[in-house]
């Protein structure tokens, strides 16, 4: 069923037994499924499963197995289709339905028939433990799986496919807030690190600004996975204001950006995990506020056709949908402003 990608985290026969009675309702806290639920259940994960009669549990095992080799984005995370089987889990229209109906039948509250999101997230986070993983719930009440060993969370799985919710439109605008009022530093530090770990990126370092001279045009710098086991490095020029190059307005600070683009290109960075120095092989420059048109083209123009494929623009627009989505359950924006507005030196 699904085919085999980038290496993930495989689940072992236990877990994915226990998994599979979860799914089924044969687990305490969790809602029965019959036949029928199961099978829709599997539809809303966009899975084409339909039961086939056969022992539940074990039916369901047998999926999940399955879903087990399938492509997953991280290696510290399982494959992809097994994270939106584990997320839907804990839909609350699920666990409504099965206590209403319990409770039709006469099952009162402390009765062990009836479902229960807590109890049901910490007993699949103490079947997860061992694999260095956490099931939790953001702000809108929908579950997601993070390492607790690399940061990585499922949060991307479907962040370039969708609109934003109301609860993502609200965190756009608190980043939004934050990006008017943050330091560049702030912004690096509180912002950029947390987004390119949650991507998939290893070794986010920020290089910071107490000594230039061996700053080299990069203000932080990572290293990503290919599924073929490579690395590829990347680091990141940022800016907290507008880059434009266009003296009506106000504003041309495109030149500095090149400099220190070009600076980046030509020093190699020192890996300390595989204690050598490597060349760049890209280099995202980062704005805070627009990246105009006339910056990005004469950009391009002055680069050579070697230097221009090591460019990625990224400027607020993408930063805002990007960082409402993959860091809608942080709260670190709302603690910022508090300390700007007291007047506080923050971090």
């Amino acid at each position: 069923m699904a085919s085999v990608g980038s290496p993930c985290m495989k689940l072992n026969e236990f877990a994915l037994e226990e998994l599979a009675k979860m799914v089924v309702g044969d687990a305490a806290h969790f809602p029965y499924r019959s036949s029928y639920y199961i099978t829709k259940f599997f539809e809303r994960c966009d899975l084409p499963f339909t039961h086939d009669g056969t022992t539940r549990a074990y039916w369901a095992k047998e999926k999940l197995a399955e879903l087990n080799v399938g492509h997953g984005q991280s290696d510290d995370l399982p494959s992809d289709t097994l994270c939106r089987v584990i997320s839907e889990l804990f839909e609350p229209d699920d666990f409504a339905r099965h206590n209403n109906k319990m409770k039709g039948r006469g099952e009162d509250a402390s009765n062990n028939n009836l479902a229960d999101r807590p109890k049901a997230l910490a007993a699949l986070n103490e079947l997860l433990k061992r694999y260095r993983l956490v099931a939790y719930f953001d702000d809108a009440d929908r579950c997601y799986l993070r390492s607790t060993g690399s940061g990585t969370t499922t949060t991307t799985l479907s962040r370039q496919t969708r609109p934003l919710s109301l609860e993502e439109i609200e965190q756009r605008r608190k980043v939004a807030k934050f990006l008017d009022d943050a330091s560049e530093d702030e912004f690096i530090e509180k912002l950029l690190v947390p987004l390119f770990q949650r991507l998939g990126f290893r070794r986010v370092s920020m290089t910071g600004h107490k000594d230039k001279l061996l700053e080299f045009g990069r203000d932080l710098w990572m290293k990503y996975q290919l599924p073929t086991s490579h690395w590829l490095y990347f680091c990141a020029q940022v800016k907290k204001d507008k880059i434009d190059s266009n003296n009506a307005s106000g504003v041309k600070n495109v030149s500095s950006v090149l400099n220190q683009a070009r600076m980046a290109i030509d020093h190699p960075i020192f890996d300390p995990e595989s204690n050598r120095k490597v060349l760049l092989d890209h280099i995202l420059l980062i704005s805070a506020g627009e990246i105009t048109k006339a910056a990005r083209a004469w950009l391009v123009e002055q680069l050579d056709q070697g230097q221009r494929r090591h460019i990625i623009f990224m400027d607020r627009e993408e930063l805002l949908d990007q960082s409402a989505r993959i860091l809608s359950d942080l709260r670190l924006v709302d603690d910022i402003s508090s300390r700007l507005d007291d007047n506080n030196v923050p971090f």
